[in-house]
């Protein structure tokens, strides 16, 4: 309640404010008014609100510059039964809001702000764990905080000095500005599981969830090339601020083979340290030398169009096995425009991923069970995001089925092999 009374005072303010500005200058007409509008509107160009994933809002609703846009996402999943027969559906629900507002001519501010209630299904084995405490699980829409609170998980000042160079500056998404994809990249539209929204095997900085205080900056010296580098509070827990830093550079190439967009992006990130707390996620929890060691890597992002209905996308990283759990991982997978049976605004996609579990985390399972048999994570998902009406891709309402299957979930061969029924409700506002 209190978030959303702030955020109404927010609107008023700036409605006040304009209103008192025009007062002060005498009556505007009509046709003044939607001249100013329109004039901001352009100069905004098409810096659109950015969400907590790095997918751009469509903001339906503008007052004197101030864009408010969001979503809200419900999901529901069901496990099969498995070899236990103790697995339960789960349901989630998340609401996200964001208000953007323009800043001089070069300028503009953004607040996120995201609700999040429910869980995962439950009864389900364990998944991969990265040292920061995120999963290759099957829903990348569930945050780490559930309770009744909204929280401002954005909140941030962007600059474009000149064409080719911007930055951002504040508490930011560090997955908005690096290891994006246009096939595999957006949990409320495309793929569920997190293995396909981002690359598993990055130990990104930040919260659980990769918010935090940071720095952005990106340059475009050609074009058919972007480059941007990064650096971030380690934790994101604002205290200690970057004394375990994360860095990451990404040089994102652009390229039109045959007349088809593609982006082939590459990049190098660098983590100086975890905290106590994450310790136990690390490859031996037993060593606390892990809570201070450094982790880094290397990863590629390529998505590529085919023709004007069919693309192709791949994702491959690589990490320390001393601190992480797995320290390889690729994903492929195909896009599928609905155009192909008539319905262009509906789109489907198919996804395959395979993680691979360290020598070091595999030597700490072994010590303790002589038994254990490591194996790769086999990863499938399949969806078909169905446009309700007159929605577009990022517009009105969708209904997303999803079956994911796993094989040999976190690595281990003597798991249940688990296949995952989900479907998504999604409403863009």
């Amino acid at each position: 309640m209190r978030t959303k009374t702030s955020v109404a005072i927010f609107a008023f303010l700036i409605l006040c404010g304009s209103a008192f500005a025009d007062g002060q200058h005498g009556a505007v007409s009509d046709d003044d008014l939607k001249a100013r509008v329109e004039a901001l509107e352009k100069r905004q160009g098409d810096n659109l609100v950015v969400d907590e994933r790095g997918h751009k809002y469509h903001p339906i609703h503008s007052i004197y510059g101030l864009k408010i846009s969001g979503g809200v996402t419900l999901t529901g999943q069901m496990p099969s039964r498995g070899k236990t027969g103790n697995q339960r559906a789960g349901v989630a629900l998340s609401a996200d809001l964001a208000l953007e507002s323009g800043v001089g001519d070069s300028g503009r501010v953004v607040l996120v702000l995201d609700f999040q209630r429910g869980t995962l299904a439950q009864g389900m084995p364990t998944f991969f764990t990265a040292p920061n405490g995120n999963t290759t699980g099957p829903n990348a829409d569930i945050e780490s905080f559930n309770d009744n609170n909204a929280h401002l998980t954005q909140a941030y000042y962007e600059h474009e000095f000149s064409k080719p160079l911007a930055a951002s500056i504040g508490q930011l998404d560090i997955t908005g500005y690096f290891d994006a994809n246009k096939f595999a990249n957006n949990e409320r539209t495309q793929f569920l599981a997190n293995l396909f929204v981002n690359n598993p095997a990055v130990e990104f900085g930040g919260s659980p969830n990769f918010y935090g205080p940071g720095l952005r900056l990106s340059i475009a010296p050609a074009g058919f090339i972007d480059l941007t580098a990064g650096a971030f509070e380690g934790d994101g827990d604002w205290v200690n601020s970057f004394d375990a830093p994360f860095l990451m550079a990404e040089a994102d190439v652009k390229a039109k083979p045959a007349g088809m967009e593609g982006n082939y992006r590459f990049y190098y990130w660098r983590l100086s340290g975890r905290g106590a707390a994450n310790l136990p996620n690390t490859a031996n929890p037993s060593d606390a030398s892990l809570e201070k060691a450094a982790n880094e890597g290397v990863g590629m992002s390529i998505d590529q169009k085919l023709n004007d209905n069919v693309g192709v996308w791949l994702r491959m990283g690589k990490q320390r096995h001393r601190v992480s759990r797995f320290d390889r991982h690729a994903s492929a997978g195909l896009h599928l425009s609905g155009a192909i049976v008539g319905r262009s605004e509906d789109a489907a996609g198919i996804a395959y991923g395979i993680t691979s579990m360290g020598r070091t985390y595999r030597g700490y399972l072994k010590s303790s069970n002589p038994q254990f048999n490591a194996g790769h994570e086999h990863y499938f998902e399949l969806y078909y995001n169905i446009a309700i009406g007159s929605a577009t891709g990022n517009t009105g309402f969708h209904i997303t089925p999803d079956i994911q299957y796993v094989m040999n979930p976190g690595g281990d061969t003597a798991a249940s092999k688990e296949v995952i029924y989900g479907i998504r409700l999604q409403t863009f506002f």
